[in-house]
């Protein structure tokens, strides 16, 4: 006890590490996914677009809208004291010195609340494998006051939103539709034990995912059985899609959208734009034993030389997807 406090003492003398903690409200607003909306004339979404390379992200999703054996299964896994302490855990802090000092274990001890702090505050992240002090006892500092100006749902809820589940997909949304094709809200219970064990280990091989998801269902008394486990965790060993939510103009998006997070109203008409494309599939399937397989649409308004609507291929059964039409 007494070389912990000596630690900590000695980090908050030595430490120079200031905080400019935002609001939950700041957090959210600056949030982008990595994705950009293409608008119609009327200002109704007609196709998005991934424009970020570097990372996944997708909505941002209120926690009434995550699955509450997701919530439960990543409290449970990450921080169980989470709404009795005030962002730090010292029991879990005093053990992990403890464990440390007797057997040299590992055991961690950063609540979920730390663990925001570390991602809002990219000084606070590790350098090499492990903290420094210094950075360590700023991580404290942070989640003490972060506590006092956020509420605990705010808490999981940005924590939920921003932290890397697998490889590059961020945020509970990116990983739940790419690994499961559905909602954070229609995540099942072995879906949840699974996404929860990814948090400690994004990367890690699918078997050690399956161990940890089938020890936490085993803390949770869960009565999803490990072989569900095991048959959800496949899902893991292959490439993931996130199908996009509509997809009505893929080359004017791809001529309009660059920038992650914004949205371009654009002189195409959504009505228009879909009668279009199914007015091009209706004639292909006509001319289809004339060895026509393809085609393109320009609609434009005479007076003003707006384009109502802008097909520039069959879509998905064109053999050049990506082989704008018009242009050729």
């Amino acid at each position: 006890m007494k070389f912990l406090l000596f630690i900590l003492i000695t980090s908050f003398l030595f430490t120079t590490h200031a905080h400019a903690l935002p609001t939950f409200d700041e957090v959210k607003n600056s949030y982008k996914k990595s994705d950009a909306v293409l608008l119609d004339r009327h200002g109704e979404v007609i196709h998005e677009l991934r424009v970020d390379e570097k990372g996944r992200r997708l909505d941002w999703v209120s926690l009434k809208d995550i699955s509450p054996s997701l919530i439960r299964a990543v409290i449970h896994s990450e921080d169980r004291r989470f709404y009795e302490h005030h962002g730090v855990d010292w029991r879990a802090v005093i053990a992990a010195v403890f464990d440390r000092l007797l057997s040299k274990g590992d055991r961690g001890a950063s609540t979920i609340t730390m663990q925001l702090v570390s991602i809002l505050d990219k000084g606070l992240k590790p350098r090499d494998a492990k903290r420094t002090l210094s950075q360590k006892w700023g991580q404290i500092k942070a989640a003490w006051e972060i506590e006092k100006i956020w509420s605990k749902d705010e808490i999981i809820e940005a924590y939920l939103n921003l932290t890397t589940f697998r490889g590059e997909l961020q945020g509970i949304s990116s990983v739940s539709r790419g690994i499961f094709d559905k909602e954070p809200s229609g995540l099942d219970e072995s879906e949840s034990l699974v996404l929860a064990s990814l948090i400690r280990s994004p990367n890690a091989q699918v078997g050690d995912v399956i161990r940890r998801a089938c020890t936490l269902g085993d803390s949770l008394k869960s009565q999803t059985r490990c072989e569900d486990i095991k048959s959800i965790a496949q899902k893991l060993s292959g490439p993931y899609y996130i199908k996009p939510h509509i997809a009505l103009a893929p080359h004017v998006a791809r001529e309009l959208l660059k920038r992650e997070g914004e949205k371009v109203v654009s002189t195409i008409d959504g009505k228009l734009q879909r009668f279009a494309t199914e007015a091009l599939k209706y004639q292909l399937s006509l001319l289809k034993n004339q060895n026509v397989h393809d085609g393109a649409i320009l609609v434009m308004d005479n007076k003003t030389g707006d384009i109502l609507a802008y097909v520039a291929n069959s879509g998905a059964s064109s053999s050049v997807r990506y082989v704008d039409g018009i242009r050729a």
